[in-house]
């Protein structure tokens, strides 16, 4: 049993850091979206895999709540002294070993972070341009609709 639950936990820890992983490469192509393509559908389409990434962290977060009472664990993590109870569950090699996927798992977080603030930071600097962008895509689409309407043949809008 406890080492279902050890393996139950290490998952969700080595799923958490796979995630912060691919929206990190998420976050670099919207750089490159950005800075060398100036492509604002590319980097929609990018926002909205992010968007479907963190949905499923918002899951793996449900995931955790389900695990700790099993584990015994009453407080919801991010806690003060969840980790260290998470660690009273199991033995020292086995808590050394979680601590140091914690470890790896926090440190792809604070990658993610850094990398969304440069993204931020870019975009910032480019918002007039992808404003205007974006409004010339706008108004592309509501012609195309507008067009399609009229009887001007059969566009796929979508």
């Amino acid at each position: 049993m406890q080492d279902d639950n050890l393996e139950k936990v290490k998952n969700l820890l080595i799923l958490e850091n796979d995630m912060y992983a691919t929206l990190r490469k998420m976050v670099s192509r919207e750089l490159e979206a950005i800075l060398l393509h100036e492509d604002m559908e590319e980097l929609l389409s990018i926002l909205g895999e992010k968007q479907e990434v963190i949905s499923r962290l918002q899951l793996l977060a449900d995931s955790w709540l389900d695990a700790l009472p099993l584990l015994g664990i009453d407080e919801p993590r991010g806690t003060s002294g969840f980790w260290d109870k998470l660690s009273e569950v199991f033995s020292k090699e086995h808590a050394a070993e979680l601590s140091n996927i914690l470890s790896k798992t926090r440190a792809a977080a604070e990658d993610l972070m850094e990398a969304e603030k440069s993204v931020q930071a870019e975009l910032e600097k480019h918002v007039k341009q992808l404003r205007e962008k974006l409004l010339g895509f706008k108004h592309g689409r509501s012609a195309v609709i507008g067009y399609a309407k009229m009887g001007g043949g059969q566009l796929d809008v979508e």
